[in-house]
């Protein structure tokens, strides 16, 4: 291949990455609004209030495993009782 032969691929193969590049940043987008919207499905289902939620953004997630373990354990010792 000669030099203007290279350069005129080197720019073609440029320009696919770049429009790649683009496809790619529009499909994390899209990816991340599904996310959210399955997130605030989950929050609508459970009917989870902003201050609840304003409180476990608070959380760490050890925190929250934890009470949600003794939460279960809790569960479990009731049907025991029942």
């Amino acid at each position: 291949m000669n030099k203007e032969r290279i350069e005129k691929e080197l720019l073609r193969v440029n320009d696919q990455l770049a429009a790649l590049q683009a496809r790619a940043k529009e499909l994390e987008e899209q990816k991340q609004m599904a996310e959210d919207a399955e997130t605030m499905k989950i929050i609508k289902k459970h009917k989870i209030s902003s201050e609840k939620l304003q409180l476990l953004n608070k959380l760490s997630e050890d925190e929250i495993l934890q009470l949600l373990k003794e939460k279960e354990t809790k569960r479990n010792e009731e049907k025991v009782i029942s």
